[in-house]
């Protein structure tokens, strides 16, 4: 068996996940941080509905403080 299959793999990256509520069934649904106003669909009830968009700003200073996913990891796998 190769050794790289055992080791675990650290991240690339990271993205921040929105959750916006159904306005027609209430489910939560996740989107990535949508940048600019948009469409969601409802995975449950098939409802379309717009969402408000995350602040750039906000989405670029978390991603910057985590270093893109790689400050955020357990260090006993480090």
């Amino acid at each position: 068996m190769d050794k790289r299959l055992l080791m675990p793999v650290k991240p690339e990256g990271l993205e921040v996940v929105y959750y916006y509520p159904c306005p027609a069934c209430g489910r939560k649904i996740p989107l990535l941080a949508p940048l600019k106003p948009a469409m969601a669909a409802c995975d449950q009830c098939a409802a379309q509905f717009p969402v408000v968009p995350a602040d750039v700003r906000s989405i670029e200073f978390i991603k910057t403080m985590l270093n893109n996913g790689k400050a955020g990891i357990d260090p006993d796998y480090v």
